[in-house]
């Protein structure tokens, strides 16, 4: 569980048909419900290292420090298909976090990718896994099945914060259960619904579609490493008809010319899916439906919306997913405030409490302090993400309006907005961009009238820097600390305009 009838189901049903392919390292379903069966029956081998969390003093706990290596997907499965719990940890956060990470949860042992010399140190067991040999000692194990009861634990997960130190929160196999059964109908998933997703299967929508593809029979496709050659070598030589990515993921396959054609769906979140953007997808793959989904780690979905053709009118991100409700507390004059989803997909809370949070709950409902509006078709249209809110002169400001209005300028391909303190203002807005490729440079006059068309004057940014660089995260999503420490530290990146 939430893979476990799944798993076993197709082993026998179709043991031999594609599971899993990762770069050139193709696993079947046969192959891949044994190995994740034996790996499961290693970690439960091990002495039980002493943990104080409730949720986790009786569980075989395995932490897993590994990127998209060709070995990563029977660890995935063992957690997903086995009874132990697996810690996933991003293994470029820094060393000595990963290593604090580990002393405070003190799993049973850890699989890293990494070679034993800059492995991370810890009191667990820590193994690498660099090749099939490495994996031999595994996979000798005899397989056992256990019973595992619906409400334990499978993922301790981390929210993925660029400005604070991540937050451990713990997955149980129920909730996924019921998001993927309920996905299942409302995506449209099924065994021919072969699917890429070429971000990090440490995060959140790589992992969901690794799990949800698998859970329909159809074949997971990814890469070690994004890059548009090696996602186009995927899908010219496979059967793939869904590709799940960020945003900017899809921005840089179809500026590379990518031949996205033989799609059917793609699925985005992550980041709004931006008009211009959703008009390129489809030009670059007709026959595709695009859906994006708007949700969080600690929430799971939240909503979504779907596109048959560029015509289509906006939908913000969405409605809500089936089996949950929405509601907006305390709105302004415009119908903004925070959003809050009565859910049984979200988690009880952290394992820790490390400082202030934007996640609260109160019985059943829960937010992260997102900002948005429901229009009369019951569409959510986000305006802000938490704690992102800009008061300048005593206005509100949400900067993801002010980015996208940005982004519809012809010339500018990415805009990142804050807020600088200022003595008369409170907080000045100013804005960062970057130019698409082979396009003259607006100047200031130009990008503040395209900016007082269709924004208040109070919303146009005060000063603008073009960025030489785009800093992104592992995930895809724009790094936006990076931009804000480059402009506090005059960054030579950046160019005022």
């Amino acid at each position: 569980m939430p893979l476990r009838s799944a798993l076993s189901r197709f082993a026998d049903t179709q043991p031999d048909a594609l599971a899993l392919k990762i770069d050139a390292r193709a696993v079947t379903y046969g192959a891949l419900w044994q190995r994740c069966r034996a790996i499961d029956a290693y970690v439960s081998s091990l002495p039980r290292a002493e943990r104080s969390d409730a949720d986790l003093s009786d569980v075989p706990l395995f932490a897993l420090h590994m990127g998209n290596t060709p070995y990563v997907a029977e660890f995935l499965a063992a957690a997903l298909a086995g009874h132990s719990c697996m810690m996933l940890i991003d293994p470029l956060l820094p060393k000595p976090q990963v290593e604090a990470m580990l002393a405070d949860l003190n799993p049973d042992v850890v699989f890293t990718s990494a070679p034993p010399e800059t492995a991370p140190k810890c009191q667990a067991p820590c193994i690498s896994i660099l090749c099939e040999a490495d994996l031999a000692p595994l996979l000798s194990n005899p397989a056992t099945d256990q019973t595992t009861q619906p409400s334990a634990p499978f993922m301790i997960g981390f929210t993925s914060g660029t400005t604070s130190r991540p937050k451990a929160f713990v997955r149980h196999r129920d909730e996924w259960q019921r998001s993927l059964a309920r996905g299942r109908a409302h995506f449209g998933m099924h065994a021919g619904m072969h699917t890429l997703s070429p971000g990090p299967l440490v995060h959140g929508l790589s992992l969901y579609a690794f799990a949800e593809t698998l859970e329909a029979g159809a074949a997971f496709h990814t890469v070690s490493q994004f890059s548009a050659q090696t996602v186009g070598a995927h899908l010219g030589g496979a059967d793939i008809r869904r590709l799940v990515s960020v945003p900017t993921m899809l921005d840089g396959l179809i500026r590379a010319g990518v031949d996205l054609s033989p799609l059917t769906q793609i699925t985005t979140a992550g980041a709004k899916l931006s008009q211009p953007l959703r008009t390129s997808a489809f030009a670059a793959a007709p026959k595709a439906q695009i859906t994006e989904y708007y949700g969080a780690s600690e929430l799971g979905f939240v909503t979504t919306a779907s596109y048959q053709s560029e015509t289509d009118p906006d939908q913000g991100v969405g409605c809500v997913f089936p089996g949950l409700s929405l509601e907006i507390r305390d709105p302004d004059t415009d119908g903004c405030g925070e959003i809050w989803v009565r859910s049984d997909l979200a988690i009880s809370g952290y394992l820790r409490s490390e400082g202030q949070s934007a996640f609260k709950a109160m019985g059943d409902a829960f937010s992260v302090g997102d900002i948005g509006r429901l229009d009369r078709r019951d569409q959510l249209h986000l305006k802000a993400r938490s704690g992102g809110m800009v008061i300048s002169g005593g206005n509100n400001i949400y900067p993801d309006e002010v980015i996208q209005h940005l982004t519809s300028h012809p010339a500018i391909a990415r805009a990142e907005v804050f807020g600088m303190d200022d003595d008369y203002l409170g907080q000045k807005l100013v804005a960062i961009i970057a130019i698409e490729p082979g396009v003259a440079t607006p100047s200031l006059a130009e990008i503040d009238a395209h900016c007082r068309d269709g924004l208040q004057k109070y919303k146009c940014p005060r000063a603008v820097w073009i960025a030489k660089d785009w800093p992104m995260t592992a995930s895809g999503k724009t790094a936006s600390g990076d931009l804000r420490r480059w402009l506090t530290t005059k960054d030579a990146r950046l160019v005022s305009l």
